[in-house]
Protein backbone atom coordinates (compact mmCIF):
# COMPACT_ATOMS: atom_id res chain seq x y z
CA UNK A 1 0.00 0.00 0.00
CA UNK A 2 1.37 3.37 -1.00
CA UNK A 3 0.01 6.39 0.64
CA UNK A 4 0.51 9.84 -0.87
CA UNK A 5 1.92 12.88 1.07
CA UNK A 6 -0.68 15.58 1.74
CA UNK A 7 0.54 18.89 0.06
CA UNK A 8 -0.59 21.08 2.95
CA UNK A 9 1.51 18.82 5.61
CA UNK A 10 3.10 21.10 7.37
CA UNK A 11 7.36 21.30 6.90
CA UNK A 12 9.52 20.99 9.95
CA UNK A 13 9.78 23.65 12.14
CA UNK A 14 13.08 25.63 11.72
CA UNK A 15 15.44 24.93 14.99
CA UNK A 16 15.58 27.70 17.31
CA UNK A 17 18.71 30.27 17.36
CA UNK A 18 20.34 32.55 19.76
CA UNK A 19 22.23 35.26 19.19
CA UNK A 20 24.03 37.83 21.32
CA UNK A 21 25.07 41.47 21.30
CA UNK A 22 26.47 44.11 23.13
CA UNK A 23 24.04 46.77 22.74
CA UNK A 24 25.88 50.68 22.43
CA UNK A 25 24.15 53.67 24.58
CA UNK A 26 25.00 56.04 21.60
CA UNK A 27 23.26 54.30 18.89
CA UNK A 28 19.13 55.69 19.08
CA UNK A 29 18.08 51.37 17.92
CA UNK A 30 20.51 48.81 16.92
CA UNK A 31 18.87 46.76 14.40
CA UNK A 32 19.56 42.73 15.25
CA UNK A 33 18.70 41.30 11.43
CA UNK A 34 16.48 39.03 13.21
CA UNK A 35 13.18 38.86 10.87
CA UNK A 36 9.87 37.16 12.63
CA UNK A 37 7.07 35.79 11.50
CA UNK A 38 3.85 34.71 13.08
CA UNK A 39 4.19 31.98 15.33
CA UNK A 40 7.56 32.46 16.68
CA UNK A 41 8.34 33.58 20.25
CA UNK A 42 11.14 35.72 21.15
CA UNK A 43 12.72 35.94 24.30
CA UNK A 44 15.27 39.01 25.38
CA UNK A 45 17.84 39.66 28.41
CA UNK A 46 19.85 42.11 29.34
CA UNK A 47 21.61 44.05 32.48
CA UNK A 48 21.02 47.61 33.41
CA UNK A 49 23.82 49.71 33.12
CA UNK A 50 24.44 52.49 35.09
CA UNK A 51 24.21 55.95 33.71
CA UNK A 52 24.62 59.48 34.84
CA UNK A 53 21.21 60.68 35.39
CA UNK A 54 18.76 60.55 34.16
CA UNK A 55 17.61 64.08 35.98
CA UNK A 56 14.01 64.70 36.36
CA UNK A 57 14.20 66.81 32.89
CA UNK A 58 16.35 64.38 31.06
CA UNK A 59 13.81 61.38 31.92
CA UNK A 60 11.13 62.65 29.15
CA UNK A 61 12.94 62.65 26.68
CA UNK A 62 14.29 59.12 27.40
CA UNK A 63 12.88 56.15 24.20
CA UNK A 64 10.69 54.76 27.07
CA UNK A 65 10.31 57.23 30.66
CA UNK A 66 8.58 54.40 32.86
CA UNK A 67 11.86 52.43 32.74
CA UNK A 68 15.30 53.17 34.35
CA UNK A 69 18.43 55.13 32.79
CA UNK A 70 20.69 52.52 31.62
CA UNK A 71 17.92 49.51 30.89
CA UNK A 72 17.72 47.43 27.67
CA UNK A 73 14.72 47.97 25.60
CA UNK A 74 13.35 46.18 22.44
CA UNK A 75 11.06 46.56 19.99
CA UNK A 76 9.64 44.56 16.87
CA UNK A 77 9.43 47.83 14.25
CA UNK A 78 11.29 50.35 13.38
CA UNK A 79 8.49 53.03 14.40
CA UNK A 80 6.91 50.49 17.38
CA UNK A 81 7.09 51.67 21.15
CA UNK A 82 9.98 50.20 22.88
CA UNK A 83 9.41 47.47 25.66
CA UNK A 84 11.87 47.20 28.38
CA UNK A 85 13.71 43.95 28.32
CA UNK A 86 15.97 44.06 31.37
CA UNK A 87 16.23 41.67 32.93
CA UNK A 88 13.82 40.03 30.12
CA UNK A 89 10.87 40.00 27.83
CA UNK A 90 9.59 37.47 26.04
CA UNK A 91 7.00 38.43 22.94
CA UNK A 92 4.79 36.11 20.81
CA UNK A 93 5.06 36.98 17.45
CA UNK A 94 1.58 37.56 15.68
CA UNK A 95 2.74 39.51 12.68
CA UNK A 96 6.16 40.05 10.28
CA UNK A 97 8.52 41.69 12.75
CA UNK A 98 12.13 43.12 12.97
CA UNK A 99 13.93 42.96 16.22
CA UNK A 100 15.82 45.98 17.64
CA UNK A 101 17.79 46.95 20.44
CA UNK A 102 18.49 50.00 22.48
CA UNK A 103 19.46 51.29 25.95
CA UNK A 104 17.77 54.07 28.10
CA UNK A 105 19.82 56.76 28.01
CA UNK A 106 22.77 57.99 26.23
CA UNK A 107 25.50 58.99 29.25
CA UNK A 108 26.39 55.42 30.23
CA UNK A 109 29.61 54.31 30.12
CA UNK A 110 30.16 50.65 28.19
CA UNK A 111 27.69 48.78 26.44
CA UNK A 112 24.60 46.44 27.58
CA UNK A 113 25.29 42.40 26.89
CA UNK A 114 22.22 41.22 25.67
CA UNK A 115 20.40 37.52 24.27
CA UNK A 116 18.28 36.64 22.31
CA UNK A 117 16.57 33.22 21.90
CA UNK A 118 14.16 33.10 18.86
CA UNK A 119 11.81 30.17 18.65
CA UNK A 120 10.45 29.40 14.88
CA UNK A 121 7.96 28.24 13.78
CA UNK A 122 6.74 26.97 10.50
CA UNK A 123 4.01 29.36 8.61
CA UNK A 124 3.10 30.25 5.50
CA UNK A 125 4.54 33.55 6.03
CA UNK A 126 8.21 32.39 5.95
CA UNK A 127 8.06 30.29 2.78
CA UNK A 128 9.91 31.51 -0.08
Amino acid sequence: MTLAQNPTTPSRTPAAQDYSFAIPPGDVWTDTHIDLYPGDRVHVTGAVINCAGPTPTEKLHLPLASAPGGALLAKLHAEAEPVLASPDAEFPIIDRSHLYLGVNGWRCPGKIPAKVHVEHRATEARKP
